[in-house]
């Protein structure tokens, strides 16, 4: 096996102000971008991961140990971080200084940072675009993408930046069956421009009569700017949500059956559509003992009610949620809802706030 994965993360993150770089940036799920980034692929088809980053970066935001130990968790130890002294000019560049450093030979594919998708990967080093039919999914920027054009045979005859020509846009995975060809026509490529796209190394090979095909990846996911990463976030939810009173019916030690469980069906009901449609991360809180709590899960699980965790023994008062909000999670990051006891409301509640932000 000598196919290698390239992730080339040495940019200026300008679509992101005032924040890390992206690649550095936290998802909802704790993993950073980079970590996100290939969760669909399958990284047991490649003999290394090749990481360039500046190195002006990670001293910066974190550090070579804290960062490789981090990958390395994720990726396997087949990864290999690469450090550029200085910034260079474009995607191109980064990839061309990141094979010549690291001395890797053979078929590789180069994968942008700022997406996540899903594509078949084999053994073989060929000429390859991934992409992604534009009429299957909400494509938020369709002018902020490469397109390519091909003919009967699955030939590509065309690729341009910011462009629309066909269905399929490229999903930001290049594949190329050798690094001394790809060394070559990049070099090429940047003796003319110093803004040099990875399609605009590919366009100059197809002019070569270089044969590249497409596959069409699945499951694109886009943070290529701040307002998609941001759009990403919303659509992810941590909810503290109260038993008595908004799950079932108010009980408690004093009542004629101490501790009982009448569900509330309009609210569970909301819980359980919002969790098949949406990512929500539920943590029930109670003032119930934790002698109570062995009840509480049986009655979520035969509601059906995924948890992250139940938290008893709180005190019966107000509660006050603080969170901390920045550029990669704005204005309000916390939001109080406050519903009368045993409301059967929670449902028109919680959807304007999820789908009105």
């Amino acid at each position: 096996m000598t196919k290698i994965l390239i992730i080339p993360v040495a940019g200026k993150s300008s679509r992101y102000p005032g924040m890390r770089p992206k690649w550095l940036l936290t998802m909802p799920d704790g993993k950073l971008m980079i970590e996100k980034s290939v969760e669909l692929l399958d990284l047991n088809k490649f003999s290394k991961i090749i990481v360039i980053a500046l190195r002006e970066h990670v001293v910066k935001f974190t550090s070579s140990k804290i960062l490789y130990k981090n990958l390395k968790k994720n990726f396997s130890g087949k990864v290999k971080l690469i450090q550029l002294n200085k910034e260079t000019t474009c995607q191109a560049e980064t990839v061309l200084q990141g094979i010549i450093k690291s001395k890797i030979n053979g078929g590789f594919l180069i994968k942008d940072v700022d997406n996540i998708f899903s594509q078949k990967i084999d053994n073989k080093n060929k000429n390859q675009i991934t992409t992604i039919n534009s009429k299957k999914i909400d494509l938020i920027d369709a002018k902020s993408k490469s397109y390519i054009d091909f003919n009967k045979m699955g030939k590509v005859t065309n690729i341009v930046e910011k462009k629309v020509i066909s269905d399929f846009f490229c999903s930001g995975a290049y594949e190329f069956r050798s690094t001394n060809e790809f060394v070559l026509y990049a070099r090429k490529c940047l003796k003319i421009s110093k803004d040099v796209y990875i399609s605009d190394v590919i366009y100059s090979m197809l002019l070569d009569n270089k044969f590249f095909s497409f596959i069409e990846g699945s499951d694109y996911i886009d943070w290529g700017t701040l307002s998609e990463f941001r759009n990403f976030h919303k659509k992810h939810f941590t909810i503290f949500c109260d038993f008595d009173g908004c799950l079932v019916e108010n009980s408690s030690k004093f009542a004629k059956k101490p501790y009982s469980i009448k569900p509330i069906n309009i609210n569970i009901q909301c819980i359980q559509k919002l969790q098949k449609i949406i990512s929500l991360e539920l943590i029930i809180t109670t003032s119930r003992p934790y002698t109570q709590k062995k009840q509480i899960l049986n009655f979520l699980k035969k509601n059906n009610i995924n948890y992250k965790s139940v938290i008893t023994d709180l005190m019966h008062s107000k509660r006050i949620l603080i969170n901390d909000f920045a550029n990669s999670n704005p204005y309000p990051s916390a939001i109080a809802v406050n519903i009368s006891r045993n409301n059967t409301e929670l449902s028109s509640i919680l959807e304007s706030i999820i789908y009105n932000g």
